[in-house]
């Protein structure tokens, strides 16, 4: 549950800001037809329900936005923080975010997100019930309805119409109507059916209490519900004449003292906002064709950029700087990948790709400006490859986001934190299965079981760069102690714990 509730929080954080997106652009449409502004709340939908999205470099979210500003490790971490992309924000709320306590054996931050979790729940449970609780108290107040034709009803002690029902909607009329103002709303209510308002209604208040916690979800979901009433309006306006606008309005304001019959439910909703439906209605002048078509391209190109998440950055890969005498770090240095062409390692000094056939390394990578480069503790970056050797993913644990270093284009882009589904790293086996647990400290943590029965891993003689090699089976490749000429850079070959150069001749037996 807690992770449930945590996906829902980040969906609400970035949803947060499409709104107020939608809230600006709404008034900048003004003159617009009304069900412009209705359709981009389909925007905000889509931002509160779907935890992912594609990408585009035409994305209207920030750039340095994180869709995932909360990490579902938070819990975990030893300095619990954010990142929104809004550093004033994030500094604040991860200054004020309880670390946990040595020593104790539950983390204080894990404690209060269980307890918003369940306090999230219980708002939900609450709306659900109270929603069900007034659908069945109006049902009881409406069991004298009567039956005018089809799904119409009549009601006494009603101020004002509304449609009741999913699948077979009734509509529910107040006694005494005029003939004129009976025909108007009556054609509202259809009008309303017609374009399944009652279900969109329904799926929004589905919507709004997922995300009851968030101000702005309950802004949202009065405004949207405000462009469903005025579009409508305005498409009855349209099928029928401009002229019957006075009529109309005459119609509406017959309902000025009426108010929303147990608006806590979905199921059965009113016309509200009166006065600013009047307002609408009088001034309403049938949109030109261009400001049709330019409303249309602007809400297109609006919400197209709203739901994408911003492309990737490219980033420029730059080649570390290290010398042969450096000392590798003390964790030793990580084997990340290995085939029979290609090995893949890294340390805090850089990524490397070694190519066995040119005994060379044909790649590197600086990780110090990726902040890449720790090995241990909360700035640890986690390095993962595809199982063909092409991609590297490279994750600092305290960001949501993650490198992508392609390994053939020698390209770097940073983008959202996903976990890569099928890593090099799970064919990995324990060094322990190859070399005496004594001798750890020179030798790779891990190692690769090739088909052939050998074994590859890195092994350094006295910890520096110099020495650093790759054992293969027999073979040896001194991975940055490379001179000129083609003999000095050909593989070393082991026997009985001693090393030759590997000439392509046999080596006679040691003795």
């Amino acid at each position: 549950m807690v992770e449930l509730f945590l996906s829902v929080l980040n969906m609400s954080l970035t949803a947060s800001y499409v709104i107020l997106f939608v809230i600006l652009i709404r008034l900048l449409l003004k003159k617009a037809p009304k069900v412009i502004s209705y359709a981009l709340w389909v925007v905000v939908a889509f931002r509160l329900i779907i935890p992912f999205s594609f990408e585009s470099m035409f994305s209207l979210m920030p750039r340095n936005m994180n869709t995932v500003p909360i990490p579902h490790d938070i819990i975990y971490q030893q300095s619990p923080q954010i990142d929104t992309g809004i550093e004033v924000v994030d500094v604040f709320v991860s200054e004020s975010l309880p670390a946990p306590t040595i020593g104790a054996s539950v983390n204080p931050l894990q404690i209060y997100i269980e307890i918003g979790a369940y306090i999230w729940i219980l708002g939900i449970i609450a709306l659900l019930v109270y929603s069900l609780v007034s659908v069945i108290l109006l049902k009881r107040q409406l069991k004298n309805a009567q039956l005018i034709e089809q799904n119409i009803f009549e009601a006494k002690d009603l101020k004002t119409p509304f449609v009741l029902g999913l699948v077979r909607p009734k509509i529910y009329l107040p006694v005494g109507l005029n003939a004129n103002a009976r025909s108007y709303i009556l054609l509202h209510e259809q009008t309303h059916i017609r374009r399944k308002d009652h279900i969109i209604k329904i799926l929004a208040f589905l919507i709004f209490i997922i995300h009851w916690f968030n101000p702005l979800v309950w802004i949202a979901f009065m405004l949207m519900s405000t462009d469903m009433e005025l579009s409508c309006d305005e498409q009855v306006l349209k099928e029928m004449n401009e002229d019957i606008k006075k009529s109309y309005a005459n119609s509406l304001l017959l309902l000025a003292t009426g108010r929303h019959i147990l608006n806590g439910s979905p199921l059965a909703f009113g016309e509200g906002n009166v006065k600013g439906r009047i307002k609408n209605v009088l001034n309403y002048k049938r949109a030109s064709f261009w400001v049709l078509v330019f409303s249309i391209v602007i809400v297109t190109a609006v919400g197209i950029g709203l739901m994408a998440n911003p492309k990737a950055a490219t980033i420029e890969p730059t080649a570390p700087k290290w010398s042969l005498e450096q000392i590798v770090g003390a964790d030793m240095v990580e084997l990340d990948f290995a085939s029979d062409d290609v090995v893949i390692f890294h340390d805090y000094f850089g990524l490397f790709v070694y190519d066995i056939n040119s005994l060379q390394i044909i790649r590197s990578l600086d990780l110090k400006p990726l902040n890449c480069h720790q090995t241990q503790g909360d700035n640890y970056c986690d390095v993962s490859v595809s199982v063909d050797g092409n991609t590297v993913q490279l994750h600092p644990m305290s960001s949501e986001n993650m490198f992508i270093y392609i390994v053939p284009d020698n390209t770097l882009q940073e983008t959202t934190y996903k976990p890569m589904d099928d890593p090099f790293k799970s064919q990995f086996v324990s060094i322990e299965e190859v070399i005496n647990s004594t001798k750890l400290g020179n030798y790779s943590h891990h190692a690769v079981l090739f088909d052939t029965g050998e074994y590859g891993y890195l092994h350094t003689e006295d910890g520096t760069i110099g020495t650093l090699s790759y054992v293969r089976g027999d073979m040896i490749f001194r991975l940055f102690d490379i001179k000129e000429g083609l003999s000095d850079r050909r593989p070393m070959i082991m026997v009985n714990d001693k090393i030759y150069m590997d000439t392509g001749k046999e080596i006679p037996a040691v003795k």
